[in-house]
This record gives C-alpha cells, sequence and structure tokens, in this order.
C-alpha cells in the first residue's frame, strides 16, 4: 500500500478521516492524497468579493472564497500530515465530489471519507458522497464516523468470499505492524463449510504474527456484526460489500450497505 486517498471538504467528520488515513498510512508506510473536490454551487462559507473568480479544472467562473475554503482545509490536512512524519499530497479539482473522488481513487491504493461531509443534509446517517462512493468505488473505502478513535481492535465480517478474504487479509497486513486485535465473525452453524473457512481465516492471520478470535453466530448479518461490535468493543469493521444480487453466504445481496450505514464505528468495505 503506497497512497491512501481521503477526502478533504474542511468539515469535522472530514478532519476525522484524515486523523483515521494517517493512523493507516503510518502503519502501512504509505503517503496520503488529501483530495478537495468543489461543487459548482459551493460559494464557501466567507462572504464573497464582487466579481472575486477564479478559473479551476473545468469551471470558470468558481467563487475566489470556495477555492479559499478548500486550500485552507488541505493546509490543515498538510500540517497534519507532516506531524505525523506522513508524505503528503494535495489534490483540488472541481465537480460532483461523489463522482470525482471515485474516479481519481482508482490510481490510489484505499479511500477515507467521512460519513457526513459538508454537503449532507441533517438527519441523512450516510451523506450524499459517502453513500456514492462506497458503492461505485473499485477500491477499498473506509467510512468514518464523528469521532476519532485509535483503532486496537478489529472485527472481520467473513462470509467466505473473495472480498471478504481481502479484508482478512487487510486487516491482518496493517495489525502485524500496528499491534490490532483482529476478531473474526461469521453467521453460520459450528459443523458448516462456512464456519470451517473463517477457521481458515484465523489461521491465515496467525501467519502475520496475530491470533484471531473467531466467532459464529447465527442471525441477519448486521444484526450479528452490531452485536458484536458492542460486546467485543471494536473500534473498526472490515467487510466485502457485494455488488447488487449476488450471494455471499452471510451477507447475502445487499445486506452491507445497512452495516456501512447503521454502524457505531467505522467500517472498511472491500469489493
Amino acid at each position: 500500500m503506497k497512497a491512501i486517498m481521503v477526502g478533504v471538504d474542511g468539515s469535522p467528520n472530514s478532519e476525522v478521516a484524515v486523523r483515521y488515513a494517517i493512523e493507516i498510512a503510518a502503519a502501512a508506510d504509505a503517503g496520503v492524497v488529501g483530495m478537495a473536490s468543489i461543487a459548482e454551487d459551493f460559494d464557501g462559507e466567507a462572504e464573497l468579493e464582487e466579481h472575486a473568480i477564479e478559473e479551476i479544472e473545468g469551471i470558470e467562473h468558481l467563487p475566489t472564497a470556495a477555492t479559499n475554503w478548500f486550500r485552507n482545509a488541505l493546509g490543515k490536512c498538510r500540517e497534519v500530515c507532516a506531524t505525523a512524519d506522513i508524505d503528503f499530497v494535495a489534490q483540488m479539482l472541481a465537480g460532483d465530489p461523489g463522482h470525482v473522488i471515485t474516479e481519481e481513487a482508482q490510481a490510489c491504493d484505499m479511500v477515507v471519507i467521512g460519513a457526513r461531509g459538508r454537503r449532507a443534509q441533517h438527519g441523512d446517517l450516510l451523506g450524499t458522497t459517502a453513500r456514492r462512493i462506497i458503492r461505485d468505488c473499485i477500491k477499498p473505502v473506509l467510512v468514518t464516523r464523528e469521532e476519532y478513535r485509535e483503532v486496537k481492535r478489529v472485527l472481520v465480517g467473513y462470509d467466505g468470499s473473495p472480498a471478504s478474504g481481502h479484508a482478512v487479509e487487510w486487516a491482518a497486513d496493517i495489525g502485524c505492524v500496528a499491534g490490532w486485535e483482529i476478531g473474526i465473525i461469521t453467521g453460520a452453524v459450528p459443523a458448516s463449510e462456512l464456519a470451517q473457512g473463517a477457521q481458515y481465516a484465523a489461521r491465515l492471520v496467525s501467519t502475520r504474527g496475530l491470533e484471531a478470535e473467531t466467532m459464529i453466530a447465527r442471525g441477519d448479518a448486521p444484526s450479528v456484526v452490531f452485536d458484536h461490535v458492542r460486546e467485543w468493543n471494536a473500534d473498526l469493521v472490515a467487510i466485502g460489500g457485494a455488488r447488487k444480487g449476488t450471494l455471499t453466504g452471510f451477507f447475502l445481496g445487499e445486506a452491507w450497505p445497512d452495516i456501512v450505514e447503521q454502524a457505531k464505528v467505522p467500517v472498511m468495505r472491500w469489493r
């Protein structure tokens, strides 16, 4: 892992996302790319000077207050990365953030995005931008929450799919450097092939020098995950995210979006 993209819009949730991006970058020996995407209707939060406009990547008349807002946000991100001794690259483009970040993320290894950014509506658990990125982005996406908490315990949802296998590998690779405790949760009966697969996943984690706790439970995927997040005191959840119409054992069809949207802790989604 060499580059982690984080969405930057100057909101408190964006600042939390930056902190998680830095934490993972430090463990993965990666750099951080701060992506500020300015929608055409964003006018900044400062009083605009008459005729104060600027041209940037396809928008001819973008208020200077808007570009200044995002430059300041990227500047703060650069300062935090410098304090943590993490390489930082700033990018500022014009366009819908959900589309821009999804497209630009193809050049990075993963994306970190706040659940609700500056453009989210009141009461929206997962903002429009985060929802679009988590649905469309082909790279792993970490959706963070309103508060930062150092990651110590990672709960991985395993359903036998390649995506959930990637989630296990990611948690093991980063966890062996960061010192994470890893739990593997699956919905199955004890003697089933899926339960055996979860045990195999735990053995994979052990090859990285970590011991994973395996948990077998029955019930619908969101309820099982939420219960174990609470009981096991997980700081982060990692799951596979199958495309619509795909059956993947534990996480059937579109169960994973409910987990991403309703979880109280950050969720990492793998394709």
